[in-house]
């Protein structure tokens, strides 16, 4: 054996050896911080089934054909040219590795190619040529990317990414010496097989530069140095920069929850050892942390947010880079006092530590995390399967359960429903008063309880004077299709979305089991709902306390009304002078993924046409409500040109359509999108009506 192999084996093994053990520990250190968090919450049924065939649904939906990043088409486009390049090019890296510890490169680069080895000389032609153009098109992708950070300088990107600009020079160094290695084969006899357009046309360059036969060689020996050095440097710097996304974002895909979107974990109240919401790193339920480092620091979160978008100091990127960078710096401290000790000592010891995270950034400040108003556009937008939303929830419960800080006008919305089972504070005995003289069946107050359908009316529709008007309307609606159906009067509660959502879980917890017992007690089977509020906590969080019913929004309600012929809408008046337009309520668009039906009861008033805001369907922007805002002072800061409120944002999406009506589907919805056009001194010309208002003007 020659000195010239021997170098090489050497020099190979030591790279090869260095980065794989490298990278597999990088990863399984990683993992080992994220594991050392808080377990995840699954219900029982979880418990018994995995349920693998949901997880690789979601590995194979969002991992290999990349759905998420195709939200937006020309972004999706160049990452998948990306993407899936490095999928092209796992056989052609994996024969270089081959070729490395079995040949050597200086020999014929054909003798250990996959495709050449397995399916012949032709199949592996193919696969070069494939190469080469996808290579190509691997480079127009990172152009675009590069474009958009340094030039573009788009929203939500940090221009002065070091480790951007580290990893897209590793991939077009991949690229490119893959490029040149190849048309210098096409430059010396010995490789030479078919040239292609691209290597070929590569190869002529190379000629009229003065790369002859004997001198391509060399060449190309250079290039498969260069590629194979790029290739273990990757692997070095990627598990310990932002683009471990790479690894850990198939994880987070395969390992997330099958609970339905609207449901947030259920705390077990009955354990004196339960963690009330976190705030020190260890704390938080792993996929939270999961989240962290999977987390590409793409900013599509920060640029859906609304409370971003209208000048609040509130990030969700800058929340879950910086749980990161908590749990990069604070867990292995966690590890190392939990080692080799009983549970008692293990938690006496950690308790010792500085490991709290809320206020140390402020990404993770109380300001922050009670802007957010839960509308769920950042976890829509996320292509690694990020929840910005339970991270700050988890927050928040820390804040209102462990430290009792929240908003005076937040803490008097939770006294009212603990004292009156409603948000306003208005009395209980009154919840039914609304439907005075509309011959409304009270089951507890009726001979016959049986009904096909529960109405559940809601705070809202019981209690507001504007959506109480809704209230009579979808009564007159279910009363003309000859519905039967009923109220429970004073007996229903708050449904206590507000205070989950505002991290009061022992109240919700409350209010929750209250009135799934009442339901249960009645034997209803189906519960239809105007509020999309009420509508998700009853149809995806009341499961948890055995309240297991089919629960119908409103708007689905009324279109299967139309469409089943119970009811005959007409086109409204107005219909050829107006325009109409409808806002997406965010807990029955983007949790519960209800677009078509209210658009459908538009559509029967209107005469088929709507006019879509800017931001509709799943990125429809929220009103501002949701989150429990709507029980809390919004500050805009004067200082800020870019601040304002977020229904005034919204509102002037849907005057921009040069809409007439605008149609709502939620009460809370409903009372923001008219404050907004109020303020916009638009309320004489723009009508702000629910669908059911719509609908019961427009039946005979």
């Amino acid at each position: 054996m020659d000195i010239g192999r021997i170098l090489f084996h050497l020099l190979f093994t030591a790279f090869f050896v260095v980065a794989n053990v490298v990278f597999v520990r990088a990863i399984l250190y990683r993992l080992g911080l994220i594991f050392n968090g808080r377990p995840a919450f699954f219900n029982e049924d979880a418990k018994k089934n995995l349920n693998i065939g949901f997880r690789l649904k979601s590995f194979f939906i969002n991992v290999i054909l990349q759905k998420k990043n195709f939200r937006e088409p020309v972004r999706g486009i160049m990452h998948a040219f990306v993407f899936y390049g490095f999928i092209v090019y796992t056989i052609h890296t994996t024969s270089q590795m081959i070729a490395g510890v079995f040949g050597y490169a200086m020999e014929d680069p054909y003798q250990f190619a996959l495709p050449n080895f397995l399916f012949g000389e032709s199949a592996n032609h193919i696969y070069e040529q494939t190469v080469n153009y996808v290579s190509i098109l691997v480079l127009t992708g990172l152009g675009f990317f590069a474009w958009r950070r340094w030039i573009k300088k788009a929203k939500g990107l940090d221009v002065h990414s070091p480790a951007s600009a580290i990893v897209i020079s590793m991939i077009a160094t991949l690229m490119v010496t893959t490029l040149l290695g190849n048309g210098a084969k096409t430059v010396a006899a010995t490789y030479y097989t078919h040239a292609g357009f691209i290597d070929g046309a590569i190869g002529k360059l190379w000629e009229s530069v003065g790369v002859a036969n004997s001198s391509a060689d060399i060449v190309f020996q250079i290039m498969w140095w260069g590629h194979i050095i790029t290739v273990f440097s990757f692997m070095l710097y990627v598990p310990t920069s932002k683009h471990a996304h790479l690894i850990f974002a198939p994880f987070n895909y395969f390992l997330a929850t099958d609970t339905p979107k609207g449901q947030l974990s259920k705390l077990n109240l009955d354990d004196e050892n339960a963690v009330w919401g976190s705030n020190r790193v260890e704390d938080f339920p792993w996929p939270n942390l999961l989240d962290g480092m999977s987390c590409i620091e793409c900013g599509r979160c920060q640029v859906e947010c609304p409370a971003n978008r209208t000048g609040k100091v509130l990030n969700p990127k800058a929340i879950i880079v910086e749980l990161k960078h908590q749990m990069l710096e604070k867990m292995p401290q966690v590890a190392e006092a939990r080692a080799g000790k009983t549970p008692e000592e293990a938690a006496e010891a950690v308790a010792a530590l500085e490991t709290g995270v809320i206020n140390s950034h402020e990404g993770l400040s109380e300001e922050a995390l009670w802007g957010c108003t839960t509308c769920y556009a950042c976890v829509e937008a996320c292509p690694v399967g990020n929840n910005q939303v339970n991270a700050i929830i988890e927050m928040r419960r820390h804040l209102v359960l462990a430290e009792s800080k929240m908003s005076p006008e937040l803490q008097k919305a939770f006294t009212n429903m603990e004292n009156n089972s409603n948000p306003w504070g208005v009395g209980a005995h009154t919840r039914a008063d609304w439907a005075e003289g509309l011959n409304v069946k009270v089951l507890s107050e009726a001979e016959d309880k049986n009904v096909d359908v529960l109405y559940w009316v809601g705070c809202a529709g019981a209690f507001d004077e504007r959506n109480k008007k809704i209230s009579r309307d979808f009564v007159k609606i279910m009363q003309k299709a000859d519905v039967n159906f009923g109220i429970l009067g004073t007996e229903e509660g708050c449904s206590g979305d507000s205070a989950r959502r505002g991290g009061n879980e022992y109240l919700y917890q409350t209010l929750a089991q209250t009135n799934v017992d009442t339901i249960n007690g009645y034997g209803i089977k189906k519960i239809v709902t105007a509020c999309p509020h009420c509508y998700n906590t009853i149809k995806n969080e009341y499961p948890q306390f055995g309240g297991n019913f089919e629960v119908i929004h409103h708007s689905e309600y009324i279109n299967q009304l139309s469409k089943e012929g119970k009811i005959d809408v007409k086109v409204a008046d107005d219909a050829n002078t107006g325009k109409y337009t409808y806002h997406d309520s965010c807990y029955i668009g983007r949790y519960n993924n209800n677009y078509d039906n209210p658009r459908d009861v538009v559509k029967k008033v209107s005469g088929g046409k709507i006019e879509e805001a800017v931001d509709h369907h799943s990125k429809g922007l929220c009103c501002g409500a949701g989150g429990a805002q709507y029980w809390m002072e919004e500050h805009v800061d004067e200082s800020n040109p870019e601040s304002m409120r977020v229904n005034s944002k919204r509102t002037g999406q849907l005057l921009d359509t040069g809409a007439t009506t605008i149609a709502t589907a939620c009460p809370f919805c409903i009372t923001m999108i008219t404050d907004g056009v109020k303020a916009a001194e638009k309320i004489d010309s723009v009508k702000v009506k629910d669908i059911a208002e719509l609908v019961a003007e427009n039946i005979d």
